[in-house]
């Protein structure tokens, strides 16, 4: 075991401790070697730490929004600072090539930094004056924030959903994945060591027990939610008894849609980036290929090629440009998809092997005909289906036709067209001649069963908080009698 695994994973009053719960053993995906014995946090932990989280909060809203600026900031020197060490954490924890992980670590770092940016620049305004009085808009924080992350990207969602929310002037209660947990408290461990007051961001391990706990708690005002979208609908069901505000960014199934005139060199690296990246287990991926006939052949072919190209791999092996899934069940449960595709008529035109442990091939499927099921789910794996289409009109038939809308994109030449496909594509976020790079100053999120709310930019920092309105009579009288 690397000596670089933490041997306490639950961060709360400022330090870490064992969770007090049930046991169970994280591995490195993958080999299966076991990493780590973890505590989930027992349910009197989860208790104490949101009553702390809510004790802590007011004067946290209270701090000039320069110095909660300053302490993000802060922590984000300190998490470059240490690249290589999280980076390392990252590898273990989720089984992504190093060079990944890497790159997981410096967009954590980006979040802190935009999240700061915005620290005193979330403004409220007021409305035009009547004569008779001021009335004035104020944002303020929502309160406590459960933020419930996923296992693909552990430190970019903490650092995604923390951010903001501190910002804001929240305290954030964050829910590491129990598939990847290791991360998560570390983070928090440096943002207490950046001078972030304590209980303002703690970390909770377990499973579904404590997500809904914690989701339902009386305390918790705001729930931050980024993961399937069946296990969304049952945090939905968590935070209705107390009617909280939810934010959900939920599976997807996004088209990636290739124009006869578009630069098909272009489209080739991006589109295959797009699918394959951090072992397809990206909500955004582009894992339905959409290419207009008079090309079709040859990109299909091109991007086939390059799938059987890419190097799977140990996360720490440099040759390796894709490591594992987050396990050997998760790689067997995507296998068991592909070969029911299969036998619903897909074609095999890349990988689709038997899984080896916790890796699976690139693979490339192409969709004769009546489209099987794989084409309406997430498979949350390395699998990108191929479907041929005439026109723009049946590209967008063909990219709406799914209960996701997340995200999308087209790759053609004529701008009109392209600004009229993405209009017309139901999502949430749409790439013009570019597939996966999200830019942290514009909204994310998705519609459908893709999820409800935005994060990023300036809507998804004023997700984090309240508007009130306060009116002051400028002309007080005496009000008539109603009674």
């Amino acid at each position: 075991m690397s000596t670089n695994v933490p041997s306490a994973h639950t961060f709360v009053s400022g330090e870490l401790r064992h969770g007090g719960g049930r046991e169970f053993v994280t591995v490195h995906p993958p080999d299966g070697t076991p990493l780590a014995t973890v505590q989930e946090t027992g349910p009197g932990l989860v208790d104490a730490a949101v009553r702390a989280a809510a004790a802590a909060q007011p004067a946290w809203a209270a701090t000039s929004p320069h110095e909660r600026a300053r302490i993000l900031r802060a922590a984000a020197d300190l998490l470059e600072s240490r690249r290589d060490r999280f980076a390392e954490l990252v590898a273990l924890d989720n089984g992504k090539v190093l060079a990944e992980a890497h790159g997981e670590v410096t967009v954590a770092a980006a979040h802190l930094r935009a999240a700061a940016g915005w620290a005193a620049t979330l403004e409220g305004g007021t409305l035009p004056y009547d004569g008779g009085s001021i009335r004035m808009v104020f944002r303020e924080p929502v309160g406590v924030v459960a933020a419930i992350i996923p296992f693909n990207t552990t430190l970019v969602f903490a650092a995604q959903k923390a951010g903001p929310a501190l910002t804001a002037g929240n305290a954030v209660l964050v829910k590491a994945p129990e598939l990847s947990p290791l991360a998560a408290p570390v983070f928090a461990a440096l943002l207490s060591e950046a001078g972030l007051p304590p209980d303002l961001l703690q970390v909770l391990q377990g499973g579904g027990d404590v997500g809904r706990r914690l989701a339902g708690h009386a305390a918790v005002t705001m729930v931050s939610f980024t993961g399937s979208t069946e296990v969304g609908r049952q945090v939905m069901r968590s935070a209705a008894g107390g009617v909280k505000r939810v934010l959900l960014e939920l599976g997807g199934k996004s088209a990636n849609i290739v124009y006869a005139d578009a630069d098909l060199d272009a489209a080739l690296h991006a589109t295959v980036g797009g699918v394959f990246r951090n072992a397809g287990q990206r909500c955004f991926s582009g894992s339905r290929l959409l290419v207009e006939e008079p090309v079709a052949e040859e990109f299909t072919t091109r991007v086939a090629d390059l799938a059987r190209s890419i190097r799977v791999g140990p996360p720490f092996d440099p040759a390796s440009r894709l490591g594992s899934l987050i396990s050997a069940a998760e790689a067997a449960r995507v296998h068991g998809m592909v070969e029911d595709a299969v036998a619903q008529g897909a074609r095999v035109l890349a990988g689709g092997t038997p899984p080896d442990g916790a890796f699976y091939a690139p693979t490339v499927l192409e969709i004769p005909g009546r489209p099987p099921e794989i084409v309406y789910q997430e498979v949350f794996g390395p699998v990108l289906t191929v479907q041929r289409f005439s026109g723009a009109d049946e590209a967008v038939a063909l990219a709406n036709d799914s209960p996701f809308g997340l995200v999308g994109g087209c790759w053609t030449r004529d701008i009109e067209r392209a600004l009229t496909t993405a209009r017309r594509v139901r999502s949430g976020y749409f790439w013009i001649n570019s597939y996966g790079a999200l830019a942290l100053d514009a909204p994310i999120g998705g519609v459908g069963l893709s999820g409800v709310g935005r994060e990023l930019g300036r809507i998804g920092h004023e997700a984090y908080t309240e508007t009130k309105t306060v009116i002051i009579d400028t002309a007080p009288a005496a009000a008539p009698r109603w009674y």
